[in-house]
This record gives structure tokens, sequence and C-alpha cells, in this order.
């Protein structure tokens, strides 16, 4: 009777999640530039894009007067996150309405399943004058 109740008691232990494994991080950093210049004051923003569901937002700022920029966030989750960069800005823009919306896909190896990132992702420097693919254009962020 003893066995049994060990094993049932490993048996349930089994199904419940751990929440040090649950936990995932991931951090960016890197600087923008729009032509030959720092590209200050853009939007910088990190997700995690979803297959089911709403994308979440792990962390958003803006890039400081020398365009540089540094994120950092996670979530709970069984599935590992699929994390993007999203830069929102006005460069090489003239007057249209709204601002170019670029995205960059953080590689997976650098997403830690800790609450906070075991590395900081370095996208160096990226360059906004640069017509991206699949770029699009975004009215709100």
């Amino acid at each position: 009777l003893q066995m049994r109740l060990f094993f049932l008691l490993l048996l349930c232990l089994s199904f419940l999640p751990s929440s040090a494994f649950l936990q995932q991080s991931v951090g960016v950093k890197g600087k923008l530039l729009c032509g030959n210049h720092n590209l200050a004051g853009a939007k910088v923003k990190l997700w995690d894009k979803n297959k089911i569901g709403q994308d979440d937002l792990l962390e958003e700022g803006v890039t400081d007067f020398n365009g540089n920029f540094q994120l950092q966030g996670g979530s709970n989750g069984v599935f590992k996150m699929n994390v993007y960069l999203k830069v929102y800005h006005d460069c090489e823009d003239s007057i249209k309405p709204c601002q170019r919306k670029v995205s960059f896909r953080i590689p997976d190896s650098f997403v830690s399943r800790s609450s906070t990132p075991a590395q900081i992702f370095n996208a160096s420097v990226l360059n906004m004058a640069i017509r991206y693919p699949d770029e699009e254009r975004s009215c709100i962020n």
C-alpha cells in the first residue's frame, strides 16, 4: 500500500508544472542610425509572437540621444518564446502618415529559461534608412 501511494504521489507531482521551467526571458541591445546620424526617439518593442491568440508585449522603450536601446522582458509558458524586435520610426519617410515598422527575429538561443536573460542579444548597429523586406506602416504603436 505504501508503495502504491508513493507511485501515485510521484505521478501527481510529474504533472505539476515547474515554475522555474515555465519562466522565460530575453534581452536585446543595439543602436539605430538614420543614414549617417543617430536615430534618437525611435520606439522599440520586444514581442513574443504567439501561434494562437494575441502576441505578448515583453518590453518597450525609445532610443536615447545616441540612438542606443536596451530591452529586456519575459513571460511564463511551456513553449519557447518566439521573440521579435520591432522598430517604429520616421527615418527617410518625408511627410508620409504613420511610421515605418520593421521587425527583426531574435535567435532562439538567446531565450533563457529563467527570470533574467543569461545573455543579451547584440543587434549591433541598424541603419533604418535601408528599406527592409516585409517592412510595414503603423499608425498605432
